[in-house]
């Protein structure tokens, strides 16, 4: 947990609600830290000895040892069967903490090297979306060289409102929607700190869905239930309504006509499969009138205490904490892609 990202804090807070979840009885868990410089800690302290704090700090914390730098951090993996990743963002979740455990030989849970990064680069994932038919609202790319397409180009194609999005970035930190063209370029200018490509898409008025996808160790994969998003204050459903309480009604089963659910969960499915996810996925839409606009896939989806996917999986009947032993165990049975 943790990571170099903007979703560091995102990601503890994944990770603490699986260590306050994680069965100790079928499992013996070592606590990895990673710092925002890419150092690592690590505890074999139960969650009952560890706080929030330790998380946060952990070259402060009693309960760590470290920091060990990615290249000596063998004393960290001795003896693990399996890595249960609670990372978001940048490091974590777009292929290159996946990549350093391949090298490791270590199973991981989520997707592989490919899914990982295709499916956290916005601007990667949506060519092949609509390579193969799945449908996302018109975008522009702008390059911070200035060359391709400008501002004003920008403005008269999408009109306003529209979104701003760092193509590697989520938990919808580095996205914003604006209102006009001074707006559009000062978030433009603000995100050249983190990207040399930003994706702009134009707004679609309608409803917002999400739905997980779950691989099982024999190899099946479903689709979960269909979540209906309906942020309470927020424009749309931003950082805030996604991570603070009673700032979004998250409605599942989402109620929709059956038909409408079949055809989210089929969107879903496909682009699970077609970006090569393994482990769990989960897409976000946009209805309007009759089309569904797929927005992205993340491959890594929270598990926070206010998460989507475990809301869709408790809707079938599941605990949060059988839902990680499918996780742990779909990656021992080795069906990362």
């Amino acid at each position: 947990m943790g990571g170099p990202s903007v979703e560091h804090e995102v990601s503890l807070a994944t990770g603490w609600e699986m260590l306050k979840n994680l069965d100790t009885e079928k499992y013996k868990s070592r606590t990895v830290v990673i710092t925002g410089e890419k150092s690592f800690y690590y505890t074999d302290n139960i969650v009952l000895q560890l706080s929030r704090d330790d998380l946060s700090d952990p070259g402060k914390s009693q309960c760590f040892k470290g920091p060990f730098t990615p290249a000596m951090s063998q004393e960290i993996w001795q003896g693990c069967d399996v890595a249960l990743l609670a990372l978001h963002g940048e490091f974590g979740e777009d292929g290159k903490f996946q990549g350093f455990l391949e090298t490791l030989g270590i199973p991981y849970t989520g997707s592989g090297v490919f899914g990982s990064a295709v499916g956290m680069n916005k601007i990667a994932s949506k060519y092949l979306y609509e390579k193969n038919g799945i449908v996302t609202p018109p975008s522009s790319i702008y390059c911070t060289n200035g060359k391709g397409i400008t501002i004003d180009e920008i403005s008269k194609k999408h009109g306003y409102p529209c979104f701003v999005k760092c193509p590697q970035s989520g938990s919808s930190r580095l996205l914003g929607r604006v209102d006009s063209r001074e707006k559009l370029e000062e978030m433009i200018h603000s995100f050249f700190e983190y990207t040399t490509e930003i994706l702009v898409e134009s707004n679609i008025e309608g409803e917002e869905y999400s739905c997980p996808v779950l691989e099982y160790p024999n190899g099946d994969i479903r689709p979960l239930p269909p979540i209906l998003i309906k942020p309470v204050r927020s424009e749309f459903f931003d950082f805030t309504a996604k991570y603070s309480e009673g700032e979004c009604e998250e409605i599942v089963p989402a109620p929709c006509s059956a038909e409408l659910a079949e055809r989210i969960q089929e969107v879903a499915l496909k682009a699970h499969t077609l970006l090569k996810c393994s482990g769990i996925s989960r897409t976000d839409m946009i209805v309007s009138t009759d089309t569904i606009y797929v927005l992205e896939t993340n491959t890594l989806p929270g598990f926070t205490s206010t998460s989507l996917a475990p809301k869709a999986f408790r809707a079938i009947g599941g605990t949060y904490q059988e839902l990680l032993n499918i996780l742990i165990e779909t990656a021992l049975a080795g069906n990362i892609k």
